[in-house]
């Protein structure tokens, strides 16, 4: 599982970032509040817990709630809507598409382009996903971007195989 979200609130940014194993070990994770204020330090926010609800039959976060119950003057929830979704593993470059790779030399001015329907190419929307996304911490509402990825089983989410979708 890979989970990025830099939240910002009006008077603070959160920025989450954890990167899990189905083994439930974590070779990344850190939470950390920074205030607006110049004056006051970033806060650690201890380690970071997720809940997510998939769509049936995909990898696709319909919600999330993310934890940080060791947070300094009391543990945080924050509920997170994905808005809009982006699936950056198509056609931008990062390898799925053998075509079209970062730094894959094309030729003089080559311009190229895709164009795929939510519908009859869901097979294909899969890896890494970018949202705009809304965060909700108590009466605070805040935006960014929450970015996710499930390559591989993850049993706690009955996510089986490389990309098979959620029961």
């Amino acid at each position: 599982m890979w989970n990025y979200a830099p939240m910002q609130f009006d008077g603070f940014t959160i920025l989450y970032i954890c990167n899990e194993r189905n083994s439930g070990e974590r070779p990344l994770e850190e939470a950390v509040r920074i205030w607006s204020d110049p004056a006051r330090e970033p806060e650690a926010l201890g380690r970071p817990e997720s809940e997510h609800v998939f769509r049936k039959g995909t990898r696709y976060i319909e919600s999330s709630i993310l934890r940080f119950p060791h947070a300094p003057g009391g543990g945080l929830e924050v509920k997170v809507t994905p808005l809009l979704e982006c699936y950056v593993g198509i056609g931008t470059g990062y390898g799925f598409d053998a075509d079209w790779r970062h730094g894959m030399y094309q030729g003089d001015l080559v311009v190229q382009g895709v164009q795929l329907d939510a519908v009859d190419d869901a097979e294909k929307l899969w890896g890494l996903c970018d949202n705009v996304a809304r965060f909700e911490l108590g009466s605070e509402v805040g935006y960014g971007l929450f970015e996710h990825g499930f390559f591989g089983p993850f049993d706690r989410y009955g996510l089986k195989g490389f990309n098979e979708g959620a029961p």
